[in-house]
């Protein structure tokens, strides 16, 4: 059964490019375009790991990471943030809020795969 992968981003050229990568390599993906579509998606689709980026209107990346702490079955569902700051303040924040990872925008496909791939188990 395919690892699922929820990517949240409100770009959705991004999500395309995302989405195109994920599936290649035989994830079954979801997308939501902001927080709260996030959260809703969650419940149903159920990710083995979300993509998340930080800056989104209605409810940002950070929103997201403290609510996910909050919500039973998913405060371990592993989150790799995607940010275009790329602060240091934002890698800490998002890490101390349980990101298991910070890739800065813009990244290459190979790299997010890779993450992901690492991440789920899946060999790299």
């Amino acid at each position: 059964m395919p690892k699922k992968v929820l990517i949240i981003d409100d770009s959705t050229v991004l999500r395309n490019i995302i989405v195109f990568n994920l599936k290649k390599a035989g994830y079954e993906i979801a997308e939501a375009e902001d927080g709260l579509d996030a959260l809703e998606k969650m419940s149903h689709f159920s990710p083995d790991i979300m993509i998340l980026d930080l800056m989104m209107p209605k409810l940002d990346g950070f929103g997201v990471l403290r609510e996910k702490a909050k919500m039973e079955g998913f405060k371990d569902t592993p989150t790799i943030v995607l940010t275009a700051k790329g602060g240091e303040d934002d890698r800490e924040n998002a890490l101390s809020l349980g990101a298991i990872d910070v890739l800065t925008k813009p990244f290459s496909p190979k790299q997010l795969l890779d993450c992901v791939k690492k991440v789920v188990g899946d060999a790299v």
